[in-house]
């Protein structure tokens, strides 16, 4: 029998409206026949804000990266297998992602970010740990704006919130896919050529240890 798994995706920056969807799909391995990019995986191994990351952590930035630096190359090596694998997944909004990855140019790679990596971990925790829904504000109500305020994060702020199980690749196409979500802001702040910088953070939820909210914070400077 099938297992069909639920995901949510959630995204807001200070340009965006809050934007929420979700995806259903039958929960199985994506089976990938690619080796990672060496120059992608040398560069960001130079960083020491990235090697602070746990592995998963680590895994989203350099699939963000890759599909930064290689729009084409990811449709062709991540999104086709992806959808040949899982298609039920196949809709408009995948449609709408295969023209915009065939069709733009290379993005400059994020850098890690101490203290995106910080924010991201704080509020990864704090909806976790309260096993509380998938928002932009603190379990105790504090804004999105409040919360990057308080960092000192003021300009071209932007954030992802993924929620399901901890796998980095299948994290970052679902909200590439951006499925439900009519604006298509996670893909927006994905792909943002202006955007420079990024935090992640995985957490579990307390009351579904198998699940984890995973936090993306992206800023241009």
């Amino acid at each position: 029998m099938k297992r069909l798994l639920l995901i949510f995706i959630a995204a807001l920056s200070f340009n965006i409206i809050n934007a929420q969807g979700s995806i259903v799909f039958t929960d199985r391995n994506f089976i990938l026949q690619e080796n990672k990019d060496p120059i992608i995986e040398e560069w960001l191994e130079a960083d020491s804000n990235y090697q602070q990351l746990n592995q998963p952590e680590k895994d989203v930035v350099y699939w963000i990266n890759y599909v930064r630096k290689q729009p084409q190359q990811f449709y062709e090596n991540i999104l086709t297998p992806f959808l040949e694998q899982f298609p039920e997944i196949k809709s408009s909004y995948t449609k709408s992602l295969t023209e915009e990855l065939l069709s733009i140019s290379p993005r400059p790679m994020f850098k890690s970010s101490n203290k995106l990596n910080q924010v991201a971990a704080a509020h990864a925790k704090d909806l976790g740990s309260h096993s509380a829904n998938i928002s932009h504000s603190s379990f105790s109500g504090e804004s999105f704006q409040q919360r990057m305020t308080k960092a000192g994060l003021i300009n071209c702020i932007s954030e992802n919130i993924y929620e399901g199980k901890r796998d980095a690749l299948k994290a970052v196409v679902f909200l590439l896919i951006d499925q439900g979500v009519k604006n298509v802001g996670h893909r927006k702040n994905i792909l943002d050529k202006d955007m420079q910088y990024i935090g992640v953070s995985f957490y579990p939820i307390k009351k579904s240890p198998s699940y984890f909210v995973m936090v993306q914070d992206f800023s241009c400077e």
